[in-house]
């Protein structure tokens, strides 16, 4: 069995699937037309319908397997001619909302295409986006995560700094890793998300593109999108003032006084020749005080490190807006409603940092 075959045979789903959407509209239809009365038996047969048909779909599907299976015996397992049937199959799962099953077809499809096109080919671009829909649709964030970073590595490789391209990679990761960090998707320590929002604001950074020359290949980065990795990469930098502020470090909101009273004894010669003990109070150095210290301004510092980090960048989103015109009126004044988010933001931020050193 050929592949142009085994495509005439799949396409039958294509028309299965079809005609699972538009008995639902038909059914509607209906419903909107004849009387009230009528409408639960009709929502039932419509149901009845949608289930047959769905049915017919995954029978349809199990078939179609076999015949894949035999497409792989004549042609082998990594055989370019099954990258298009094997994504026709993760769509079809996807839409029945089979994800994992789905994840698994896009996979294999993935696979072929970096072993036919090469490690950073853009053809695999389209299969990684519908490999991250699936392991998203079945909650698999870990799988959607490593994904996630596949594909920034290889649009980050493909297209230049400063261009329109590299710029949607990374809003687009950018995006993602926020939700990751906001909802703790993957359940990692409040350490481990500081250092994935750190990293964040470099692959922000990166994107900008501040002083690269372009080549006549490249889309120049647009207006918008300069303002939006602008604000990208201030909101990442807030978000990581805010991490900070609620991390301080153990003990460090008890004071360690910095000296200490002991009472010392030791051995001393009187005029005698003879052995005595003489003992009192001295007062030295708390040896926990010097490690207290350095915690303190760790703290500090990371703080103050973020604070000011989202100040430049918010200047220079104003420097941006004030010299392009159209992102002053674009959206309603979005733009200036975004910056006073961000400043918002920032005077939260200062004024948490203040109450927080005022407790030690």
């Amino acid at each position: 069995m050929n592949a142009v075959k085994y495509r005439h045979v799949l396409s039958s789903a294509s028309l299965l699937i079809g005609l699972l959407w538009g008995g639902s509209l038909l059914a509607m239809d209906a419903g909107q037309s004849d009387d009230i009365s009528q409408l639960p038996e009709q929502e039932e047969a419509a149901l009845e319908i949608d289930e047959q048909t769905a049915l017919e779909i995954s029978r349809q599907i199990s078939l179609y397997q076999e015949n894949l299976q035999a497409l792989e015996s004549e042609l082998g397992p990594y055989d370019p001619s099954l990258i298009e049937i094997l994504k026709d199959m993760g769509r079809y799962n996807l839409e029945l909302g089979q994800f994992q099953a789905a994840a698994a077809f896009y996979e294999r499809s993935l696979s072929i295409t970096r072993i036919s096109d090469g490690l950073y080919s853009p053809t695999q671009i389209e299969v990684l986006v519908k490999l991250i829909s699936a392991y998203k649709a079945a909650g698999d964030w870990e799988a959607a995560d490593d994904k996630e970073h596949l594909a920034l590595h290889i649009e980050t490789r493909l297209y230049e700094p400063g261009s329109q391209a590299y710029a949607n990679a990374v809003l687009a990761f950018g995006e993602w890793k926020l939700q990751v960090v906001r909802g703790n998707l993957l359940q990692r320590s409040t350490l481990a998300n500081m250092r994935d929002i750190e990293d964040l604001q470099y692959t922000y950074a990166q994107a900008l593109g501040d002083g690269t020359a372009l080549s006549e290949d490249s889309e120049p980065m647009r207006a918008q999108t300069r303002f939006d990795l602008l604000y990208g990469k201030a909101y990442a930098e807030a978000q990581l003032a805010d991490y900070a502020l609620n991390s301080i470090p153990m003990g460090l909101d008890r004071p360690v006084a910095r000296y200490i009273s002991e009472y010392v004894c030791r051995d001393v010669v009187n005029s005698a020749g003879q052995v005595t003990q003489s003992c009192g109070t001295v007062r030295r150095e708390n040896p926990q005080y010097r490690e207290y210290e350095m915690q303190r301004q760790f703290y500090r510092d990371r703080v103050q490190i973020a604070v000011t980090s989202t100040q430049r960048t918010i200047e220079e989103l104003q420097a941006l807006v004030d010299s392009t015109p159209f992102l002053q009126t674009m959206n309603d004044g979005a733009a200036a409603i975004r910056l006073e988010e961000l400043r918002t933001l920032q005077a939260n931020i200062n004024r948490d940092y203040r109450r927080s050193v005022m407790r030690w």
